[in-house]
């Protein structure tokens, strides 16, 4: 694996978050607007729970492998083949505004020291870099959906249905850019905790 798609972040070790991510579902919350009417009043919302905010803990971790992965594609495009640049750029800037929200909803409790790796298996061409993309869209649709139901606040299970409906138009930049249709199922499946820590297990250096 390329040193160059190694990182180190202020962050929790692998097991903190896999023992974190477990309490809750894993929501990824969404754009900017969203964050600063629904969510931002949530989380100062005494109903908060303690499972709340694990979950949160771990949607921060999960955003900051999203910029992550993003700076990854933008820094390589090149190297990879990979076109339409201004995706990457608008869709990297969306994670650092989720990830950076999240920081600040976190205070305090903030994630620290996170290292992440991309497998090797994605770093051959422009077309397994495309494929990751996919992959990983595709696991965050089903872990915003899947975090609908585990959180306690009317607001944040608002929020976390709003993103999965933003999430599936990163998936449908990577599934037509991979010749797919571009068109999620119909009805897309929901993912409990476990099985999206399961996906994201081999980015967690």
């Amino acid at each position: 694996m390329s040193s160059e798609f190694e990182q180190q972040e202020s962050g929790v070790s692998r097991g903190v978050f896999l023992r974190r991510g477990a309490v809750g579902g894993l929501a990824l919350v969404g754009s900017g607007g969203i964050l600063a009417s629904v969510a931002g009043p949530a989380f100062a919302s005494p109903s908060v729970t303690g499972s709340d905010i694990a979950t949160i803990q771990a949607a921060y971790t999960a955003e900051s492998l999203a910029v992550y992965v993003y700076t990854a594609a933008i820094t390589n495009h090149k190297k990879f083949g990979l076109a339409n640049l201004d995706y990457f750029t608008a869709a990297r800037a969306d994670e650092v505004a989720h990830k950076e929200f999240l920081g600040k909803a976190l205070g305090s409790k903030t994630p620290t020291g996170l290292k992440f790796q991309i497998p090797a298996m994605y770093l051959k061409s422009g077309k397994t870099v495309l494929e990751l993309g996919r992959a990983l869209e595709t696991a965050f649709i089903a872990a915003y959906l899947g975090a609908v139901k585990p959180f306690s606040s009317t607001d944040l299970k608002e929020v976390a249905a709003q993103v999965a409906a933003n999430e599936a138009s990163h998936f449908s930049f990577f599934d037509a850019a991979l010749g797919g249709h571009a068109v999620t199922p119909a009805l897309p499946k929901s993912a409990s905790i476990p099985a999206t820590l399961k996906a994201l297990k081999p980015f967690l250096a």
